[in-house]
């Protein structure tokens, strides 16, 4: 096997035990002992792959946790055979579901790793930023499409779109059922991307179903 593979191969089993790790026991109780016994790689060879230890880990466990979502979205936005409003309603709307699903299951989650460090948080505003320009993308696409009018702030409704996932991403004021926080950010999205859309009509929710949930 080439060598540039073996070292890939066992960086990806480095990252892959150390995230299962800090989400089963969190980030402090995990030791570096730990993730060598679970990736059955040397303590001292993942201090090659990884100088400063633990956080430098960490640190390759939130690159890969974001770039498989952005990966995520970019796969839905490519599969969708829907207007470019809706997909993008439906990419918020897995964005959202995705997180609380994560907050709920494990205990390093993406909305509790932020006190770990000035490179985690530069790390999460890095992810943010590809965020907002990917929903600007979009928006750009359904402007060629005709789905907004042409002289419309996408810049601005993307910066928008940004802070309102953000509102829906724990920790809560209070405490969510998903099926609660699904309706809530449906009707949220729906009414906010239609108000954006050329055409009158409510983006993925009829007016009926957005005056019930309200």
């Amino acid at each position: 096997m080439p060598r540039k593979k073996v070292i890939v191969d066992r960086r990806s089993r480095i990252v892959q035990a150390a995230d299962s790790l800090f989400n089963h026991y969190g980030f402090e109780k995990t030791t570096m002992e730990d993730i060598s016994r679970e990736s059955g790689v040397p303590r001292a060879t993942i201090y090659l792959e990884f100088p400063t230890g633990k956080e430098d880990v960490l640190m390759a466990c939130i690159e890969r946790y974001f770039g498989q979502m952005l990966a995520d979205m970019r796969e839905i936005a490519r599969q969708s055979k829907a207007g470019r409003l809706e997909t993008l309603r439906q990419i918020i709307l897995h964005n959202i579901m995705a997180n609380y699903d994560h907050s709920l299951e494990f205990r390093y989650a993406p909305d509790n790793i932020d006190r770990y460090g000035r490179r985690v948080r530069a790390e999460m505003g890095k992810f943010f930023q590809d965020r907002l320009e990917f929903y600007t993308d979009v928006l750009k696409q359904a402007a060629i499409g005709e789905e907004v009018p042409l002289d419309y702030d996408l810049a601005r409704l993307a910066e928008i779109i940004t802070h309102g996932v953000r509102a829906f991403m724990p920790p809560f004021s209070h405490r969510f059922s998903r099926e609660e926080l699904e309706r809530e950010a449906t009707a949220f999205f729906s009414l906010l991307l239609s108000g954006a859309a050329k055409q009158n009509g409510l983006i993925g929710l009829s007016n009926s179903e957005i005056a019930t949930r309200h």
